[in-house]
């Protein structure tokens, strides 16, 4: 039976660059469709900051977004950084804009009632395939359990596993909810303009917007719990339409779609870190489903899990592998990224009726 270090379960962006950090260990990466596809497959997979009232959130995307520029660049991936002009989506939105220019921490420059960012660009996702290799078996994953001293994944064992699995569930965490979120990247030729003439950057309103050599890309993540969502042309057309408030599309033909779920955290922040042993946490100290503040937590030990990204994979799951290698070998802090944040809400709502289930 063969060993490893390290067993990635799942190949979207999270998977595979968790895979990337951790390949100087013998690791696996496993997906039963292969290495960016579904959702990852279908992203626009743009790079591009966040404003908003000062928030911890903002402050992580935006932190993501630097390191994503540098650590892709840095493997010689173009990251087509043109710029981006975030613009106000409504009247109501350019009031908040006003208040929200006192927040921003990165250099912009004030364009109409919107702002423009240099750090604003996109990545080829063929291209991230083809640039980041890594040991890969393409496979359903039948079985995760606990066997001596490892975790046996169907017939592999692993000191430790790592869960990237998006939007499924393969194994059950109780205190762990993942949101399906449909989004969709097309991309059509034709005609069209803007006041510029040319589309020399990027523009994100309702949806984002770039000139890919002589086509169009917009992408959006925009329906909720829609499991049922797939790729259309009627979905296209309603991506279309919110390009058109920025891009004056005077004629067009669709030339490619495609859709994915996107996995998504209760509270937007990704999903990272140690896997919380919730039956032996609330055995041991069952107040916590009262209030009171756990005084420790037991965890699966070498059970681990990245997930959550939302609609900005392609830049939170560089800051997120990166933070988990730093916590599971110097047990740096994760902050708001971390797993445990969820567990005690969780706790709080539901402990009491899961215990007595156990």
């Amino acid at each position: 039976m063969k060993h490893f270090d390290y067993i990635i379960i799942g190949g979207g962006i999270a998977g595979l660059i968790a895979a990337y950090f951790f390949k100087d260990k013998k690791i696996l990466l496993i997906d039963k469709k292969g290495i960016l596809q579904g959702a990852s497959g279908a992203a626009g997979a743009f790079l591009f900051p966040k404003i908003s009232k000062k928030s911890s959130y903002t402050d992580f995307i935006n932190n993501s977004i630097i390191t994503a520029f540098e650590f892709y660049e840095n493997l010689g991936i173009d990251t087509h950084k043109k710029g981006v002009l975030i613009l106000p989506r409504d009247e109501r939105d350019i009031e908040k804009f006003k208040e929200y220019e006192k927040y921003i921490k990165l250099p912009y420059e004030k364009r109409g009632d919107g702002f423009f960012f240099e750090d604003g660009g996109f990545i080829e996702v063929d291209e991230v395939r083809e640039k980041i290799k890594v040991p890969f078996l393409k496979e359903k994953v039948e079985l995760i359990k606990k066997d001596g001293d490892f975790w046996r994944v169907n017939d592999l064992l692993a000191k430790n596993v790592i869960l990237a699995t998006g939007y499924e569930d393969l194994i059950d965490i109780p205190y762990i909810k993942i949101r399906p979120v449909w989004g969709e990247r097309i991309e059509i030729s034709g005609e069209w303009r803007v006041e510029s003439e040319e589309l020399n950057f990027f523009y994100h309103k309702n949806c984002s917007v770039a000139k890919v050599k002589e086509r169009l890309r917009i992408g959006a993540t925009h329906k909720r719990n829609c499991l049922e969502c797939r790729e259309n042309e009627e979905e296209a057309i309603e991506l279309i339409q919110k390009a058109k408030e920025v891009v004056d599309i005077k004629s067009y033909r669709i030339e490619d779609i495609k859709g994915g779920f996107r996995a998504a955290s209760v509270d937007y922040f990704p999903i990272v870190g140690e896997i919380i042993d919730v039956n032996k946490t609330l055995n041991l100290q069952p107040k916590i489903v009262k209030g009171e503040i756990p005084k420790y937590l037991e965890y699966k030990k070498g059970f681990y899990i990245i997930n959550g990204m939302g609609g900005r994979g392609f830049s939170n799951a560089v800051m997120c592998a990166k933070m988990l290698k730093n916590y599971i070998e110097n047990r740096s802090n994760l902050g708001k990224i971390d797993t445990k944040r969820l567990f005690i809400k969780w706790a709080r709502k539901e402990g009491e009726k899961f215990l007595k289930t156990i």
